[in-house]
């Protein structure tokens, strides 16, 4: 399905020198991937069981989908390896970001994610590498 992108390679869609000339591609992919539009899996659910059950020690991810965060497990027994949709920052300044404004200007288009850009300093994405 990265066909569409027409990406020069598959890991151009998360490399940040891509994205720092080419903003598009990963925000049209993030519309595909925020969280919300699938639901955790019995596996995420049994980590979440553990949890609430106190057996839980830390739950490590390298998956991007919060879905772990959907099913319960609380941030601080997460370790996200590469990072997830919980968070945003702008990549030049390190502002954090409220992750809702960056999923309203991932779906709004150009011009709000623009918009971003200058409210903040520098493009901003979720804490995903």
């Amino acid at each position: 399905k990265l066909e569409e992108y027409n990406l020069p390679n598959p890991e151009a869609a998360f490399d940040i020198d891509f994205f720092r000339s080419n903003p598009a591609v990963f925000y049209q992919l993030c519309r595909k991937l925020w969280p919300g539009q699938y639901e955790p899996t019995l596996t995420h659910r049994f980590i979440s069981l553990l949890h609430k059950k106190g057996l839980l020690l830390r739950c490590y991810t390298q998956n991007v989908d919060s879905l772990e965060t959907q099913a319960g497990i609380p941030k601080d027994k997460l370790v996200a390896a590469h990072g997830n949709f919980d968070s945003a920052s702008c990549i030049e300044t390190g502002v954090k970001v409220p992750i809702n404004e960056v999923k309203k200007a991932c779906y709004k288009g150009y011009s709000a994610w623009m918009d971003l850009n200058y409210k903040y300093g520098g493009l901003v994405k979720p804490d995903i590498v």
